[in-house]
């Protein structure tokens, strides 16, 4: 009971803060976050072993700044989320704009899409709003908290409900979603950079990185689903976001497994450099290599 007090208190302080006048809540998210990385000592540690492993032609100072500005991102960015729970359709519209979005119209209700978005902090902001305009699935992973799961759930899904879009658990699997966009015609949002385990990946590079973990699913829903991939990724922009939509990938897959995942993770790398510091850079993205103990590369942290 105490739980759910203080999540559903959580999420109408995130409410009113998104209410304030924007130079505000970026002041104030800026200065949350300077704290945070004087403080999240282990989280900084994460965030400074995969800037070395990405970035080893970087002086340290660059890569501290783009940590630091990072930490500033996470809660400028963190303090937005109140957006998710109440925003008017309005207000999304007018805070949240389209770039590219001819190339996403070309395929939309003509062939199954695959909505490539990689872990931007902005990512939940990006695809709500998207969904006050184009039906599509997700997939989502259960919090261990059962009351926020439904919350965080209810949020992301209050525009979807109405156009004929779904949310599925992981738990359901990537046939269902494949079987529905096929189906359909329908677009998958799907976050491709995890590092979940060897089994289900490929060692291929990620930036200067020689063996990042990487998913092998995209090719494979592709060739399922008979399906396009549009890459998308959601920015801030000073006061505002841009969904910031990508042309279509040719000849992909290419029936090379390391190629096409080798390709996309080149792809990613190229959003990223765009808004550096906006990429999720404090979670173990290298936590499975060759020969070494799961996160070893993070030992300490």
């Amino acid at each position: 009971m105490l739980n759910k007090f203080l999540i559903s208190l959580g999420i109408w302080v995130l409410r009113l803060i998104s209410l304030l006048p924007m130079p505000l809540t970026r002041a104030l998210g800026t200065g949350m976050g300077l704290i945070a990385y004087a403080l999240m000592s282990k989280r900084r540690h994460i965030g400074m072993v995969n800037l070395n492993l990405c970035f080893p032609e970087k002086s340290l100072a660059e890569k501290q700044r783009i940590l630091r500005q990072h930490f500033a991102e996470l809660f400028i960015i963190g303090l937005d989320y109140g957006l998710l729970f109440g925003a008017s359709k309005f207000r999304m519209r007018r805070l949240i704009k389209y770039r590219g979005f001819a190339n996403f119209e070309k395929y939309y209700k003509q062939r199954p899409i695959v909505l490539l978005a990689p872990h931007f902090i902005g990512l939940d902001i990006g695809g709500n709003r998207t969904t006050m305009d184009i039906s599509g699935y997700t997939m989502f992973s259960e919090q261990r908290n059962q009351y926020l799961s439904e919350r965080v759930k209810q949020a992301r899904t209050r525009f979807m409900i109405h156009n004929g879009g779904e949310n599925f658990s992981r738990q359901d699997g990537l046939r269902t979603i494949v079987k529905k966009m096929k189906q359909n015609k329908l677009p998958f949002y799907y976050l491709p950079d995890q590092d979940m385990d060897e089994k289900s990946s490929v060692y291929v590079p990620f930036f200067a990185h020689p063996n990042c973990a990487t998913l092998d699913t995209l090719p494979k829903i592709l060739k399922l689903a008979d399906a396009v991939v549009i890459p998308m990724a959601t920015y801030r922009e000073g006061n505002q976001y841009v969904i910031e939509f990508g042309p279509a990938w040719e000849n992909y897959p290419s029936g090379d497994v390391h190629a096409d995942v080798a390709f996309m993770n080149r792809q990613i790398e190229a959003m990223i450099i765009k808004h550096p510091s906006q990429y999720l850079w404090i979670h173990k993205r290298f936590k499975t290599q060759p020969n070494l103990p799961r996160g070893q590369l993070y030992e300490g942290c």
